[in-house]
């Protein structure tokens, strides 16, 4: 924390929060809704709108998760409407409305709405294990705080997030992910640059 003070912190923006309670996200192209949580589990419906360069792009959307896995969660995607496009342990595939998938921890995956559709995508995700409050609101708020401003993410930043959430990206190198996280995101994020792994204006 000492030096710190020396590094510059971008200004952050709240996301919108619309009649329903959803939040908007890249000027809401991607929305958010709290279904459900107790001790057990977390359950959030999300929005992926169709044609947008974030949400609407394939794989290469802004808002699709980067290629990851879960070191004690597990995550059940849940199709309302639309076709969610996946890929899990390197293979791809397809969920139509009223079909659901489970990742276990460890399990490589990331998830995005597929383009051929044309439509959008709607998907109740439920977590349950592990202990990440606040992580999906602070990392898509950056995400897309950052995005909006005209701006690239900060990666010590992210991995720092990473970090918090026990999340684990597979495209770093050597298997070397949880030292990424651990060396750059903690330690130099957190520690040395004053990084934080929540922010308050992204607070629910």
């Amino acid at each position: 924390m000492a030096a710190s003070f020396l590094i510059p912190k971008p200004a952050l923006t709240r996301p919108k929060v619309d009649e329903n309670g959803g939040w908007e996200y890249f000027g809401g192209d991607f929305k958010t809704w709290f279904v459900s949580g107790d001790a057990d589990h977390f359950t959030s419906r999300q929005l992926f709108k169709a044609g947008s360069p974030h949400t609407g792009s394939g794989r290469l959307s802004t808002a699709t998760p980067p290629y990851h896995y879960h070191l004690y969660q597990t995550e059940t995607f849940h199709v309302n409407s639309g076709t969610l496009a996946y890929c899990v342990d390197g293979k791809e595939g397809l969920l139509q409305a009223g079909q659901s998938v489970v990742i276990p921890p460890f399990r490589p995956h990331t998830f995005w709405n597929e383009v051929s559709a044309g439509t959008d995508l709607d998907v109740h995700i439920t977590v349950r294990g592990g202990d990440n409050p606040g992580f999906d609101e602070t990392f898509d708020g950056y995400l897309s705080s950052r995005t909006m401003a005209g701006a690239s993410p900060n990666p010590i930043q992210m991995l720092l997030f990473m970090y918090s959430a026990d999340v684990i990206l597979v495209d770093i190198p050597f298997g070397l992910g949880r030292i990424a996280n651990l060396v750059i995101g903690f330690l130099l994020g957190g520690i040395i640059c004053g990084y934080q792994s929540r922010y308050k204006v992204f607070d629910n």
